[in-house]
C-alpha cells in the first residue's frame, strides 16, 4: 500500500496534468498543487494559488501562510506540522488577465482538495478568507452551521473528521487599524497554541 506522501505525489502529478478548465490552462505556466506533511494536524487552505506560488515553483498557498505567519508566527516554527494548499489548483484568469475566483471554479478543482484532505488527515482546516470559509463549511456540513450574514472569523465548526477554523486573509488583516490587528494576533496566537502549534 502507498503512503501518504507517495499518494500526495501521484495526486501532484494530476493536478499538474489538469486541463480541466480550458481558460485556466491557456494562460498558467502550471497548475499549482499543495504540499506539507503529508500527516500534518492543521492544513492551511487558501482560495488559490498566488502568482508567486505559480512562477516560484512554491506550492499552493505558500504565499498567504507566510504572510499570515506576520500574525500567527507558530505556522512558520512549527512548518513541520503543517500542509499548505489551496481550494482552486490554478491561478484565476481570463484573458490572460487575473479576475475573481467563481464557485464553478472551484467544483472543478474539489476534487483534488478533497483528496488531499484524505491523504493528510487534518485536525484543523484553517480556511483562508471568507470565499474559502464559506465554500469549505458549505462542501462538509449537510446543514449550514452559522446563520446568513455571521462573522465566521475564529469560530471552530467541528466536522466529524476535523475542525474548520476560518481565519482573515493577510491583506485583509493589513487593512485593519493597528489595535484590531494586535487583537487578531493575539487570538491567533490562543488558536495556534489549541492547535498544538
Amino acid at each position: 500500500m502507498e503512503d501518504a506522501l507517495e499518494q500526495l505525489d501521484k495526486l501532484g502529478e494530476s493536478v499538474s496534468e489538469c486541463t480541466r478548465c480550458e481558460d485556466l490552462v491557456a494562460c498558467r505556466s502550471r497548475a499549482v498543487p499543495g504540499a506539507g506533511d503529508p500527516h500534518c494536524s492543521v492544513m492551511v487552505v487558501s482560495l488559490h494559488p498566488s502568482v508567486a506560488d505559480e512562477e516560484g515553483g512554491r506550492p499552493a498557498g505558500s504565499t498567504v501562510a507566510e504572510a499570515l505567519a506576520q500574525y500567527m508566527p507558530s505556522l512558520r516554527t512549527s512548518a513541520q506540522q503543517i500542509y499548505v494548499t489551496s481550494l482552486l489548483k490554478c491561478v484565476p484568469r481570463e484573458g490572460c488577465e487575473e479576475r475573481v475566483v467563481t464557485t464553478a471554479d472551484l467544483d472543478e478543482c474539489y476534487p483534488f482538495f478533497s483528496r488531499e484532505l484524505t491523504i493528510t488527515t487534518p485536525h484543523y482546516v484553517l480556511a483562508v478568507g471568507e470565499q474559502t470559509a464559506v465554500y469549505l463549511l458549505d462542501k462538509m456540513f449537510k446543514h449550514l452551521p452559522y446563520e446568513q450574514g455571521e462573522s465566521l472569523e475564529l469560530k471552530i465548526f467541528d466536522n466529524p473528521a476535523f475542525k474548520i477554523v476560518p481565519v482573515a486573509t493577510p491583506d485583509d488583516l493589513a487593512a485593519r487599524d493597528e489595535k484590531t490587528q494586535k487583537s487578531y494576533a493575539e487570538s491567533l496566537c490562543v488558536l495556534a497554541a489549541r492547535m498544538g502549534l
